[in-house]
């Protein structure tokens, strides 16, 4: 009789570990994430570019960071706030920017009220990949903390976002 049932015991016992490390899996993610670095937020970085003169709002960009320094720094970076910076905030003789940045404005979170420009799904496509591979700091225009804005390169409005 103890032969006959073998086949179901050991089914049986398959099937507990499985289902036993699935469950350790799980835990083992909530123990990384609860003990890892904390995880990237959303941060409100806000430019007055030329349109400020026409009484228009400041524009205001999203990004996920660490702290409003390290946004700065990821925000100057991106190819989008590029495209802004050329199309919105340049003079037209070309001498420079018009721009100011808002520090007032800036800050850890969504806006609460007005239209954003969300380039939290640009920064994850333009994020290196995960090789494992340390790459060296190049020096980046440091950002928000002063009165002075990164040293861009413009963005596309085509992710403005309205509350």
């Amino acid at each position: 009789m103890i032969e006959e049932k073998l086949h179901e015991y050991d089914d049986a016992r398959i099937t507990t570990a499985i289902e036993a490390s699935d469950h350790l899996d799980t835990v083992r993610r909530h123990l990384a994430r609860l003990l890892g670095p904390p995880e990237p937020s959303p941060f409100t970085l806000t430019f007055a570019g030329h349109e400020r003169h026409t009484g228009e709002a400041p524009t205001s960009f999203v990004v996920n960071a660490m702290n409003l320094d390290a946004a700065g720094r990821i925000l100057a970076g991106l190819p989008s706030w590029h495209e802004w910076y050329l199309a919105d905030a340049g003079t037209p003789d070309g001498q420079g920017a018009d721009i100011i940045y808002l520090p007032e404005q800036s800050h850890p979170g969504l806006p609460t009220r007005g239209e954003y420009v969300d380039l939290r799904s640009a920064q994850v496509a333009t994020a290196p990949p995960a090789t494992g591979i340390t790459r060296t700091a190049h020096a980046r225009p440091t950002v928000p903390g002063a009165s002075s804005p990164p040293h861009p390169a413009p963005a596309s409005l085509a992710a403005r976002t309205s509350h």
